[in-house]
């Protein structure tokens, strides 16, 4: 494990390979500043942890990290939550309320995903961040914040200023330390790290000693493209301690990559198996029958006939998955082309 002075495993890069010592010593320049970072890289490859460990490095250490995560904040709302309020400002507001600016002083302020930011917000915050002043909502005061801004997104933020999904202006505000997260494929090396660090927390947290981990099992995990980053590799470690053993994630990494959705990103240990097996076959045959319904324009007796069951099978499985009796205006989303139907397995494959 990369170790950096000052912080404790829990918040530190794991890792020892070429692309994690090139973000440590990124993110340990930057700390020594005060400037705007930004964060950039794929779903799950840790960068929330990297705007901590900024934090944590940096001369704020001992005030607040704050993190805003854009996506959800709801657009007639995103004033109130960044800036505040006073009384009477809108119907319900009774009382003063510090915004996630005030409250971040003299700390950190993590704006997640500002990518997602809509485009008719971005002045607004832009107008905050040129001298650093908010005013409640009610207001007419001006108030100082003494915030370090750090920002993160999954999205080629370049491309949406060149298409007009971003601010131009707003991109340079925040883009003055850029942090390119690597993926796990640029990291292969970190794999056996990594996974040996999850399953002993994780056997700490679940109780229990599971199987070792051999050599074969880390090499066909090296091998796999990993298209979840850390968070996959992380729930996988999961599955492996609550499991015990390798052979689940062996055949789920196997598994073509349409149907993985089909087994839950996180663990349910209060559901039965029997239910969640249940819950996974009703979503794969609705998948295939959406499929070849619209292959065949809706026509429900040439669907069954391609099925090779009954029409009054498929009227019942139509309604026990949830489809429409008939097509409607808005027929469901999730299309899957019929002549992609060959590539999933039968359904008794899943029993």
């Amino acid at each position: 494990m990369l170790e950096i002075q000052g912080c404790r495993p829990v918040e530190a890069l794991i890792g020892d390979s070429p692309a994690i010592h090139r973000i440590s010593d990124q993110l340990q320049k930057a700390a020594l500043t005060e400037v705007p970072v930004l964060i950039t890289g794929e779903s799950g490859t840790g960068k929330e942890l990297a705007a901590r460990l900024l934090h944590n490095l940096s001369a704020r250490r001992s005030h607040s990290f704050l993190k805003v995560s854009c996506p959800a904040i709801p657009d007639q709302l995103f004033e109130s939550e960044l800036f505040g309020h006073e009384p009477g400002a809108f119907t319900g507001a009774t009382g003063s309320q510090a915004g996630k600016c005030e409250q971040a002083d003299k700390g950190t302020l993590f704006l997640d995903e500002i990518g997602e930011l809509n485009l008719a917000l971005q002045p607004k915050l832009l107008h905050a961040l040129q001298d650093f002043r908010v005013v409640r909502l009610g207001a007419v005061d001006e108030r100082a914040i003494d915030i370090r801004l750090v920002c993160a997104t999954n999205r080629d933020l370049e491309a949406e200023v060149a298409k007009g999904g971003f601010r131009t202006d707003l991109f340079y505000r925040i883009n003055v330390i850029r942090v390119q997260m690597p993926s796990l494929r640029e990291r292969v090396s970190d794999i056996p790290i990594l996974m040996n660090h999850f399953v002993k927390m994780y056997s700490a947290q679940f109780g229990g000693t599971p199987a070792p981990l051999h050599l074969s099992f880390m090499k066909s995990l090296e091998s796999y493209h990993w298209p979840g980053n850390i968070r996959e590799l992380e729930n996988m470690a999961k599955r492996y301690v609550v499991l015990g053993g390798d052979e689940h994630i062996l055949s789920l990494m196997r598994e073509p990559e349409e149907l993985r959705p089909l087994v839950p990103e996180v663990i349910d240990l209060t559901t039965p198996l029997r239910v969640q097996t249940k819950r996974a076959i009703q979503h794969l045959e609705r998948k295939i029958i959406l499929g070849v319904l619209e292959a065949h324009k809706w026509n429900r007796r040439k669907t069954a006939h391609s099925l090779d069951i009954s029409y009054r099978t498929l009227l019942y499985k139509i309604k026990e998955v949830g489809l429409p009796v008939v097509q409607s205006a808005n027929p469901p989303q999730h299309k899957l082309p019929f002549r992609d139907l060959q590539k999933l397995p039968g359904i008794n494959d899943f029993r």
